[in-house]
């Protein structure tokens, strides 16, 4: 009974792996193309709306589905600036979105534009920020498609052949 349990435990182990290998694809598609959003949304805000940064921050991530970026943003403005703050909440919410280090630099090269020009710089800064953004998330959309199975299925086999192996 012990052999068998430690057996089932192993397997799970290695099932869990791989479909959390599966999630952070999920995640990392889900948010970039999210944040492309809301980059459309921050463009017009910018455009239109003639308020601050920081008043614009704290009402764009109401729903939770950035991890909290803009708001990690809204509440640092003050005491760091707009870039040092915008690179801060890049770094805190990549580990949740599974984001790879270029998705990173990406993301922070818009927060070194932010604020430093007039509203057309800054609508071009988001324009090319998003083009860029946009072919990541159609990059992580295939792998996410293609890698998921994959993923999984190497976590199924894996629990399976080390349980074989140890019995």
């Amino acid at each position: 009974m012990l052999r068998f349990s430690g057996a089932l435990m192993i397997c799970l182990c290695c099932i869990w792996a791989g479909f959390s290998a599966a999630d952070r694809l999920r995640r990392r598609r889900d948010f970039l193309v999210r944040f492309g959003t809301s980059l459309a949304v921050l463009e017009t805000e910018i455009e239109f709306g003639r308020r601050t940064l920081a008043a614009i921050f704290s009402g764009m991530d109401t729903d939770g589905l950035l991890y909290g970026f803009y708001s990690r943003c809204a509440g640092k403005v003050a005491d760091m600036g707009i870039k040092r703050a915008w690179s801060e909440a890049a770094d805190a919410v990549s580990g949740r979105a599974a984001l790879t280090d270029g998705d990173r630099e990406v993301i922070r090269s818009l927060g070194s534009e932010l604020g430093m020009s007039d509203v057309m710089g800054q609508k071009r800064a988001i324009e090319r920020t998003s083009e860029l953004l946009s072919e990541r998330a159609a990059e992580a959309g295939a792998d996410c498609e293609r890698l998921t199975r994959v993923y999984r299925g190497c976590g199924l086999l894996s629990g399976a052949f080390a349980v074989l192996m140890l019995m």
